[in-house]
């Protein structure tokens, strides 16, 4: 018996931590934004993701390339531009931000995500959506 109860909780545990922050609800400082709640640690270190993402619009020509042109561009170099905003989209696909993942990444929408972004920092910004 326990051993199915343990079971279980290590299927549904996870899935539900994923879609719902646990330590919004045990107290710590969180942020309402596109209908979810985030840990203000979080926020900021999505921030700092979509930042990489967006900045000069680069995300937007990642989109478009494959792994190889990836690694071919930015020479292996993991502190390239290039290369720093392909590990931040996908930072960006697993997280909570409010937009369509696409199977194929190339069909990604671009705006969507720099516009969850946008939005992510103007509720950081806005005391209002702050709760503990």
């Amino acid at each position: 018996m326990l051993k199915r109860l343990v079971t279980v909780f290590s299927i549904v545990l996870p899935s539900i931590a994923f879609c719902f922050d646990l330590s919004c609800t045990f107290g710590a400082t969180c942020i309402s934004t596109q209908g979810t709640k985030i840990p203000s640690k979080k926020v900021i270190e999505l921030s700092g993701y979509c930042d990489d993402f967006t900045r000069n619009d680069i995300g937007r020509r990642v989109l478009k390339m494959s792994f190889n042109e990836i690694n071919i561009v930015a020479g292996k170099n993991i502190n390239h531009p290039v290369f720093s905003a392909s590990y931040a989209f996908d930072k960006l696909q697993e997280s909570e931000l409010n937009f369509i993942r696409q199977a194929n990444v190339e069909d990604t929408d671009y705006n969507q995500i720099k516009l969850s972004c946008v939005q992510l920092l103007r509720d950081f910004n806005n005391r209002s959506k702050w709760s503990q």
